[in-house]
């Protein structure tokens, strides 16, 4: 007992108090064996005193080893094998020689194996394009090294450009303190801080890592065998308990990334990142816009900032971020002519047995909707910025000319006045979509039944300019009755949730071009308009004759894409 007692009043690691009385330490172990604790993630397999604090204190032989400026000749215990590593090899936390705030000299170190995230960790690593797949059916063979792919540290990952700090200092740069071993919160902020770490260093890859430091250690070998070395480095660490890094935001970040996404388990990479946006604009308005210096050229204005998220180390977490989610994108299926085809007789079949106008306009939303987006090759956010007053101002005279001439009101993303955007397309596509007969519904309904003559064509029920999503689920239904009625049209594998507005119109109409062999020159004059009028520097917003005189011009080469369709 003795001797227990007078290993407690050794001078205490890492913020301890010392104390003569072991009923807390007895009080500490008990805690230590009991399930509720077990849960909280004391154990192997969660953070714990064992895996994060250096109780290990160097010799007089070590010290004398040892040069604190310089790195590579660090010596001290794995936190996860217990064994020595020897002349700067692992990762060393920059701290390694520094007291932060109060607590002393931190002493950590692993080998790059050691340093690992959690068994049970929580974080999604993109292994396939498929996560559902069974495992035999998966393509690729993946090996035992791809699966441990960020899942682990790397020798060297310490001094790749970033600073590497261990995860107990990254707690107390963050909160000031220190870890409270009992507390489910704090255990929960190291997980996310180890895997926000191993982010950064996987933002490199391998190769680079083992390259970068075995070119350093055997260039400073050999140029110390045959002269006498300076310190080529200023001291490593970091004393100031303050997160400069944006450790704090990383965190915040990773917590998002766990949210349900919309088709998977887990949100997207481009969604997450989200984060960084607010985090910005928040910084920015709590500096009173004072942070950083302006510099400015003819065309652009840059700013630079002190924002942790645009430090380098948090630029590398995101970069290592996007490569262990990946980037999955979930198309919307392409519709064929054919397709469209099946889709208007299911909108004959429908209008023929329709009670009322309310019942007609319904449907002549959906297949106006369609025909003008698929013909025109519109995204679905698009369509609904037609315009009632630019279809009646050029209607009877288009007529005589076999076609009609879409008119989309709207601003540019940027851009602070309204534009102007017409497209002709043909009354009857070559493979019989009927264009002007469902436009011309639409029309008719909402003149006598609405009473307007201005404002959107498309509308919800409240009268304001309908949105994209007020119509996919209706458009949806249209899908499976085509695909009840017309089933060899459409792929056995195709489901009607795959076809959404904001895509599948585009996209087949697109592709259907292409299969149709119409020329590259007219796709591109089709598609590439809102690049074109969204330029920087392009003309003010020009009247809506003037606009149409123009589109006139370039009537031949436009109308030659919808009716190949």
């Amino acid at each position: 007992m003795q001797m227990c007692t007078s290993m407690f009043m050794r001078e205490p690691h890492f913020g301890l108090v010392q104390c003569m009385n072991l009923s807390p330490l007895r009080l500490f172990f008990l805690l230590l064996t009991s399930p509720g604790i077990t849960a909280l993630g004391l154990s192997e397999t969660g953070p714990t005193r064992d895996l994060l604090l250096s109780c290990w204190t160097p010799s007089i032989g070590d010290q004398s080893s040892m040069d604190e400026m310089n790195f590579l000749t660090w010596r001290g215990k794995c936190l996860g094998c217990k064994k020595m590593i020897t002349d700067g090899r692992g990762i060393f936390c920059a701290n390694f020689f520094t007291s932060k705030g109060p607590f002393p000299r931190c002493h950590v170190v692993y080998h790059g194996a050691c340093y690992r995230d959690y068994e049970g960790s929580p974080f999604p690593v993109q292994r396939t394009l498929d996560e559902d797949e069974e495992e035999e059916e998966r393509g690729f063979e993946v090996d035992e090294e791809a699966r441990k792919v960020f899942m682990h540290g790397r020798d060297g990952d310490h001094v790749m450009g970033v600073c590497f700090e261990c995860d107990v200092c990254h707690f107390r740069n963050i909160m000031r303190r220190d870890v409270c071993w009992v507390s489910e919160k704090d255990l929960t902020k190291l997980r996310f801080i180890r895997r926000a770490s191993l982010d950064v260093m996987w933002s490199r890859q391998t190769s680079t890592v083992h390259a970068n430091f075995a070119r350093m250690r055997r260039d400073v070998r050999e140029a110390a065998e045959v002269m006498t070395m300076g310190h080529i480095f200023p001291r490593m660490g970091n004393p100031d308990m303050e997160d400069k890094c944006g450790m704090e935001i990383a965190t915040i970040m990773l917590q998002a990334s766990l949210r349900r996404g919309m088709y998977a388990s887990h949100l997207q990479f481009d969604t997450t990142r989200k984060t960084v946006s607010w985090a910005m604009n928040a910084w920015s308005a709590v500096m009173r816009g004072e942070d950083g210096t302006l510099f400015a050229s003819d065309d652009r204005t840059l700013f630079s900032s002190e924002s942790p998220t645009r430090s380098r180390w948090f630029q590398r977490f995101v970069l290592g971020m996007k490569r262990r989610m990946g980037v999955i994108r979930k198309q919307d299926e392409a519709l064929t002519s054919a397709q469209i085809l099946a889709l208007q007789e299911v909108g004959e079949w429908m209008w023929e047995r329709a009670e009322g106008a309310a019942e007609r306009k319904e449907i002549a939303n959906i297949m106006a909707f369609v025909v003008i987006g698929f013909c025109a090759s519109l995204r679905g956010e698009e369509i609904s910025l037609v315009s009632m007053r630019g279809l009646l101002a050029f209607w009877q005279d288009t007529i005589q000319r076999g076609f009609i001439m879409v008119t989309l009101r709207g601003r540019f993303k940027g851009e602070d006045n309204l534009k102007w955007h017409l497209s002709p397309i043909v009354d009857i596509t070559s493979s019989g979509i009927k264009v002007r007969r469902w436009v011309h519904r639409l029309l008719f309904l909402r003149l006598t039944e609405d009473l307007v003559e201005e404002g959107p064509l498309f509308v919800n029920s409240a009268g304001n300019r309908a949105r994209m999503r007020d119509y996919n689920d209706t458009f949806q239904q249209y899908i499976r009755l085509a695909m009840d009625r017309s089933p060899s049209t459409f792929s056995s594998k195709s489901e009607a949730e795959d076809f959404n507005l904001r895509r599948s119109l585009r996209r087949g109409s697109t592709t259907q071009s292409h299969n149709n062999k119409t020329p590259p020159a007219t796709i591109e004059l089709m598609n590439r308009w809102r690049k074109r009028e969204a330029a920087r520097g392009a003309e003010p917003g020009l009247e809506m004759r003037q606009v149409y005189t123009q589109a006139l011009s370039a009537t031949q080469a436009t109308l030659e894409y919808s009716k190949n369709l």
